[in-house]
């Protein structure tokens, strides 16, 4: 008697499991394609965009041929190596569109491209200077790495590496001063481990930040915290969860953070970008995750993108409404980000090609 409750149990706990992880994975969604206007491939990515960020002027900086074990299968490792993928930057202008995109080189005696999988970006606009700060997956750390970027030889020159014992896998960043950034510490393990941490559930990872000496423990316990950025403001952190949510974080005197809401979405955000203009929340998705997941085993496997446009309040704090700015899964495969300049959208992909939008609809 007892043998059947015990298997009742099991056999009902088995059957919600199994239940909430097809309902997780978007088995049951259906995905209708459209477009904010003309769209076209931006030729010269074909290894991924997985994330970019715009300045004033137009020009946008993109990060291409992330690698990190903890977050791609093996086929994806097979299929880096038979492409030869190398991490690279990039740099696109809004203003000129025709120009297409264009490889920064890296200079500085102590950077080396041998391990270089560059991932999370942010960029800082500082008196006279523009500086980037890039998240790295190398072979025995993930690092952040700051550069300046010289727009006369269109170079990056190598600036400093911040690393510590707190930083595990580490996915997005964001700066909050020209030596002070807050960067997403996306899970505890950086090998196969990392597959129980998602399966289960598991509350590993932290939000982290530099003050310039070392990193500190930020926030509560997180579930693969993703992208990241400061609301318009500057007083809010917004993350991308993978519990398909955008968390907003309140920035405390001490540079910690306390959660003040959870923002639901039904799609997977990746990395998210404030309008300067208007505080909107511009998130690249990924709608159907089980295609995604596929995607990342292998790269020719098709996946389904999506840009999201949150709204949100004068206080930056709630989401007043959603637009739907993009949607397709024959064309661009596993969106990750995406940027506005004007009228004009880049879509950015975790190991594929990237696009340009006009935008009529907004």
């Amino acid at each position: 008697m007892l043998f059947r409750i015990l298997f009742g149990i099991a056999l009902a706990v088995s059957a919600a499991f199994i239940s909430k992880m097809i309902l997780f994975m978007d088995y049951h969604k259906t995905l209708w394609n459209h477009r904010p206007g003309k769209c076209h491939i931006v030729e010269g990515i074909e290894y991924g965009s997985e994330d970019m960020q715009t300045i004033k002027s137009g020009l946008t900086f993109i990060t291409s041929g992330i690698n990190a074990v903890a977050l791609a299968g093996r086929g994806y490792q097979e299929y880096y190596k038979k492409h030869n993928v190398r991490g690279r930057i990039m740099l696109f202008n809004m203003e000129k569109p025709e120009d297409g995109v264009k490889e920064l080189m890296i200079i500085g005696n102590k950077f080396s491209y041998d391990d270089f999988y560059p991932h999370g970006i942010s960029v800082l606009e500082d008196k006279d200077k523009v500086l980037l700060f890039v998240v790295v997956h190398r072979n025995e750390q993930d690092t952040v790495e700051k550069f300046e970027f010289l727009e006369k030889t269109l170079e990056l020159k190598h600036l400093k590496t911040y690393a510590g014992t707190l930083a595990h896998t580490l996915n997005d960043v964001v700066a909050t001063g020209p030596d002070t950034f807050y960067t997403t510490d996306y899970a505890y393990y950086r090998d196969s481990r990392h597959t129980l941490e998602v399966v289960l559930g598991l509350h590993f990872g932290h939000i982290l930040f530099h003050n310039g000496n070392d990193f500190i423990i930020a926030s509560e316990p997180t579930y693969t915290a993703n992208g990241i950025a400061l609301s318009k403001n500057g007083k809010f952190v917004y993350v991308a969860s993978g519990s398909k949510k955008m968390m907003v974080y309140k920035r405390e005197s001490n540079h910690k953070l306390t959660k003040v809401n959870e923002i639901s979405l039904h799609t997977a955000p990746d990395n998210l970008v404030v309008d300067p203009k208007t505080g909107d929340v511009l998130l690249g998705c990924h709608p159907i995750l089980y295609k995604t997941t596929k995607h990342l085993n292998n790269p020719d496997e098709p996946a389904a993108s999506q840009v999201l446009m949150l709204h949100m309040d004068n206080s930056g704090t709630n989401m007043t409404s959603v637009t739907e700015l993009f949607s397709d899964d024959l064309e661009l495969y596993a969106s990750s980000v995406a940027t506005l300049y004007k009228n004009r959208m880049l879509i950015g992909t975790v190991c594929h090609k990237m696009m340009y939008c006009e935008v009529n609809s907004l």
